[in-house]
């Protein structure tokens, strides 16, 4: 059952409607590449930082507000992936917040659209 549902879709498709971003990430969305290092994304499939990322494999748990999500994760000048829990927190009109083990609070993170 669990297969169907990961092949269903992104594993926070129902949350993560389109792409979230600071203000380099969402000009950076429109212009189709990156063009900074303080580029971050936020979309139903991962989260994207200039030189790393995470992508989202299965929700974990979900509370209001909050995903955890098993995700492979990289960074640039390290070899190979990791999977991690990355947790994603809305913070409502404060935009969302993501939290990869080891560094710290990545956000806010708003709307691109």
């Amino acid at each position: 059952m669990a297969a169907v549902i990961l092949a269903a879709g992104p594993a926070a498709a129902d949350v993560l409607a389109g792409s979230f971003g600071n203000e380099v990430g969402c000009a950076d969305v429109r212009l189709g590449y990156q063009d900074s290092d303080d580029y971050v994304v936020l979309t139903a499939d991962g989260v994207e930082t200039y030189g790393s990322g995470c992508q989202f494999a299965q929700r974990l748990t979900t509370a209001p507000g909050t995903l955890l999500l098993s995700s492979s994760c990289f960074a640039e000048g390290e070899e190979g992936t990791t999977t991690d829990v990355v947790k994603v927190i809305n913070r409502g009109g404060d935009g969302f917040f993501v939290t990869i083990p080891g560094l710290e609070e990545i956000g806010p993170l708003k709307s691109c659209s």
